[in-house]
């Protein structure tokens, strides 16, 4: 075992925290693992999504805004306001990242909030027991069972401001609906951020739309 290899949480069926062990291990268990999606509009409609570094698992592929396992001791909201920081500004701690409680205070604070300085993140689904399949660095398939908890966000960060983690993203772009569509037909996306736009694009894009000033 890499005695630097990061713990996560791993849960029963009910997603009740029974342990915590090594990433590798933990993905190994057969017990689900945490896992946090995020997807994040801009102001034009358009999708946050990232590349993968090729050395990763998914490599190459254009993937959710932000994503990630819930760490040994942390739960789904804490994770997804730091794998943000993270992925998105570098910093665990940026003060870019705010999460809302709910659904009303998402839509007061993305129209008192200026969203060019801001991520705003929401909770919108919880899905349990997901039998998530990826493609391994160097070839192959994983299987890994997963709690997933799923944010929507909202941002006028202009691409520019971002300061993708070098380590887990190799392009950060801003796509049309009609774009990243596509690159699902063309099997751009990996299986997971396939099922999250499938089972997302509605729901999020129908919200923008209902916002005032959209």
């Amino acid at each position: 075992m890499d005695a630097t290899e990061e713990l996560l949480n791993v849960y029963d069926d009910a997603a009740r925290v029974v342990g915590a062990r090594p990433r590798g291990a933990a993905k190994e268990s057969g017990l689900a693992v945490g896992a946090i999606n995020v997807l994040v509009l801009d102001e034009r409609g358009r999708v946050l999504v990232q590349r993968r570094p090729m050395d990763k698992e998914n490599g190459g592929r254009w993937d959710k805004s932000v994503g990630g396992h819930v760490s040994a001791g942390e739960d789904f909201d804490t994770t997804a306001v730091r794998e943000a920081g993270e992925e998105l500004f570098d910093d665990p701690r940026a003060p870019a990242i705010r999460l809302a409680r709910d659904a009303r205070e998402f839509e007061s604070l993305a129209r008192s909030e200026d969203l060019s300085r801001l991520v705003l993140l929401v909770r919108v689904a919880f899905q349990r027991n997901l039998r998530d399949v990826r493609h391994a660095p160097g070839g192959g398939l994983r299987n890994v069972l997963y709690h997933l908890a799923i944010y929507h966000g909202r941002t006028a960060v202009p691409i520019e401001a971002f300061r993708p983690q070098a380590s887990e993203i190799d392009e950060l772009r801003y796509v049309s609906p009609a774009e990243l569509d596509q690159l699902l037909l063309d099997g751009q996306l990996p299986p997971n951020m396939a099922f999250l736009w499938l089972t997302q694009a509605h729901l999020l894009l129908s919200a923008r739309a209902a916002s005032p000033g959209a």
